[in-house]
């Protein structure tokens, strides 16, 4: 249990400076404009494992309009590096709906072939955010792999939104094959800082620190 209060005095800490929200998942990108059509941004999710070693994923985010591109480390599984390209497409006003389809390769001690689908939500206060894929290993088809994160959030204020959250991944080693828990999230200009904490109260918990910045 220390891990999650050692996690929440680091966020509370982020949470004393914070002041202004980006709506949506741990990090979303603004939209492109027509003067700014290149966005660019990059997360660390710091996981806090009380049974095994922490480890760190890392992804970086280029966007130009609607076409999107990903580089993740540690995401499909520990030292792994996956590259995905895609493209976004939305539609709706007071409830919109953002689907981006990807496609990708995954190296390392994970390779493999990548399709998958990001999905963005949001109505009023309330959003859903899902990036899902499927790994089909290149060394038989019994090693493929269905990976998965969603976020069910609410923005009750500018610069604050909580949520439960769920996800599948290979690496966590747990009897659970999802997990399930609760986040918070504050958001300062281009600095986004978040706590998860999955499988509550349980002896499967773990905790994750999230950090995002938008360049």
């Amino acid at each position: 249990m220390n891990f999650f209060f050692i996690g929440l005095l680091c966020l509370l800490s982020v949470e004393m400076a914070f002041s202004q929200q980006i709506h949506g998942d741990t990090l979303n990108l603004k939209h492109n404009t027509a003067s700014n059509n290149w966005s660019f941004a990059a997360e660390v999710y710091y996981y806090i494992l009380p049974n095994e070693k922490n480890t760190t994923t890392m992804i970086g985010y280029a966007d130009y309009k609607a076409f999107h591109s990903e580089v993740r480390y540690n995401y499909e599984d520990l030292q792994t590096v996956s590259v995905f390209g895609g493209y976004r497409f939305n539609t709706g006003q007071n409830f919109t709906i953002e689907v981006t389809p990807i496609i990708g390769l995954a190296a390392g001690n994970t390779d493999g072939f990548i399709t998958g689908l990001l999905l963005n939500l949001t109505w009023k206060k309330f959003d859903f955010y899902s990036e899902s894929e499927y790994v089909m290993n290149f060394e038989g088809n019994e090693n493929n792999y269905f990976y998965t994160w969603s976020e069910l959030g609410i923005t009750p204020f500018n610069n604050f939104r909580t949520g439960i959250s769920a996800n599948r991944t290979r690496l966590i080693h747990s009897n659970l094959d999802f997990q399930r828990g609760i986040f918070i999230q504050y958001t300062f200009r281009k600095l986004t800082a978040g706590f998860h904490y999955f499988n509550p109260l349980t002896s499967e918990s773990y905790g994750i620190i999230t950090v995002g910045y938008e360049f």
